[in-house]
């Protein structure tokens, strides 16, 4: 089976399945020179590997229309909002490269010591929902609720240095020059500083989703689609930032 669109599911054929089929035979998975995430981001997509690179990408595909979905729902989004989320630019573009945004995403919805795992494969997207977990576990359950929540990612992060190295300076050699980097960083920060400000003053954890693409050096262009699911919420801003997002793309296009 081969698609019909050039480059579909990019990232995910040419880093992700690679990545993940050397984990699931013992070998070091960072041998594929773009896989720039946790080891553990992997074990998600070991069912789609054990299938041929052209049925787990069809698989992968399917998997992500629902994951997206499933945060939306979650997320309690109304039918305007969740029609206008389903089709926004970074969705589809999302499921067009076939990353693991949706995942991420996946994590905003999950109990804390679940969601760290997940909101941290893509720190640039889940940082600052580490810190709303942090904040928000200090005030419910002091210092014993914090390391309830906190040491599970903090013993697999132990683990994954010990059994593959000093995997965070694994990177690309600079990935905010990438060709892919939509960043708007650093005139985003005080955006982003705000959202999480708010955040942990209120406990809001809208906000705490929506803040980390802001303040983040590098940004693929579908993980702003965090920033869309923090405002699920509030149907009108949503719609308009849908809608901006689409203008933008077809001035882009068409210049």
């Amino acid at each position: 089976m081969t698609w019909p669109l050039p480059f579909y599911g990019f990232d995910w054929q040419f880093t992700f399945y690679h990545a993940a089929r050397l984990l699931l035979t013992g070998h070091n998975p960072y041998l594929v020179a773009t896989f720039n995430n946790p080891p553990w981001a992997l074990l998600p997509l070991i069912p789609f590997v054990l299938f041929p690179e052209s049925i787990g990408t069809s698989l992968y595909f399917v998997f992500n229309v629902f994951a997206y979905a499933f945060v939306a729902h979650k997320l309690e989004a109304k039918p305007v909002a969740f029609v206008a989320f389903m089709l926004s630019t970074p969705v589809l573009y999302g499921l067009y490269r076939l990353n693991i945004d949706a995942l991420v995403l996946v994590g905003f919805v999950l109990p804390a010591p679940i969601g760290l795992f997940f909101v941290l494969m893509k720190p640039q997207m889940g940082f600052a929902m580490a810190i709303y977990w942090l904040v928000q576990a200090w005030k419910t359950g002091g210092i014993k609720k914090v390391a309830l929540t906190f040491t599970p990612i903090v013993i697999v992060f132990g683990l994954s240095f010990l059994l593959f190295g000093n995997w965070i300076t694994n990177r690309q050699p600079d990935l905010t020059a990438a060709i892919w980097n939509t960043s708007l960083w650093p005139w985003s920060i005080p955006i982003g500083l705000v959202l999480l400000a708010v955040s942990l003053r209120d406990m809001r954890q809208d906000f705490a989703m929506a803040a980390s693409p802001f303040m983040s050096p590098y940004v693929a262009y579908y993980s702003w689609v965090g920033v869309l699911a923090g405002f699920l919420g509030d149907e009108y801003i949503l719609v308009v930032a849908v809608v901006g997002m689409w203008a933008a793309q077809i001035i882009l296009f068409w210049h």
